[in-house]
């Protein structure tokens, strides 16, 4: 839940974690998720939950959308390849026919 606050359980009073990542709209409206926590960012207003759904929509929509157009590059490369090993073959048989 969005407004569960563990509390801190590190020796220095940070929240000890498995993995962390954060969502951040830039000014332009883009939405981002970042996993540097050292870069400084200074946010306009809290988050609201409504901030949080879209935001991480957006972002499993941008990963998936990348791994679509890996998987379409990967298969285009695997085409291509196809093509030009057929049109050796098209080629040495060709010559053959001479």
């Amino acid at each position: 839940m969005p407004y569960d606050t563990p509390t801190p359980n590190g020796p220095d009073g940070t929240l000890q974690v498995r993995t962390a990542f954060l969502v951040v709209q830039h000014e332009n409206g883009e939405w981002e998720a970042m996993t540097d926590f050292g870069t400084p960012i200074t946010a306009e207003h809290p988050a609201t939950v409504i901030e949080m759904k879209f935001g991480a929509s957006e972002v499993v929509s941008d990963i998936e959308a990348s791994k679509q157009a890996a998987i379409t590059a990967h298969q285009l490369m695997a085409v291509t390849a196809q093509m030009q090993q057929a049109a050796s073959h098209r080629s040495l048989a060709d010559q053959l026919k001479l």
